[in-house]
């Protein structure tokens, strides 16, 4: 059975939203959202101040090593808007941000990026609230 990912409510309902309208506007990454999509169908919604500071949510920081590659990179998690990679900004539409949103420090993960499918696991995360 695979593992629900976890995510505030307020983070659910904006992010489906974010994806309605990514799906219409770009509907050649179809396959790469959907995905996210199923993933959010049996996500465990929570409210914010219950979802433990080790899950990664839209204003987290977290580092992610990369099982194939042996890498590690931090960044943290942001609305497509916000997006700016050169500032470690990483976009939750983005393939690492569907990839790790819900998860927690530990978990791995295998996910589509655009090089292949990767393995990776989460090494640690800040949640928003303790991010100065």
């Amino acid at each position: 059975m695979l593992k629900s990912i976890t995510l505030t409510t307020t983070d659910h309902s904006k992010l489906k939203a974010h994806l309605d309208r990514a799906l219409s506007a770009h509907p050649k990454n179809r396959e790469l959202w959907q995905r996210l999509k199923d993933e959010l169908e049996r996500a465990l919604l929570l409210p914010a101040q219950v979802i433990p500071p080790d899950v990664v949510r839209v204003g987290s920081t977290f580092t992610v090593y990369d099982l194939e590659n042996d890498e590690v990179d931090t960044f943290t998690l942001v609305w497509p808007e916000h997006a700016d990679i050169e500032q470690g900004k990483i976009s939750v539409l983005a393939p690492l941000g569907t990839a790790v949103i819900g998860f927690a420090s530990g978990d791995e993960i295998t996910w589509a990026m655009p090089g292949g499918l990767r393995r990776l696991r989460l090494e640690a995360v800040t949640s928003p609230e303790l991010i100065h």
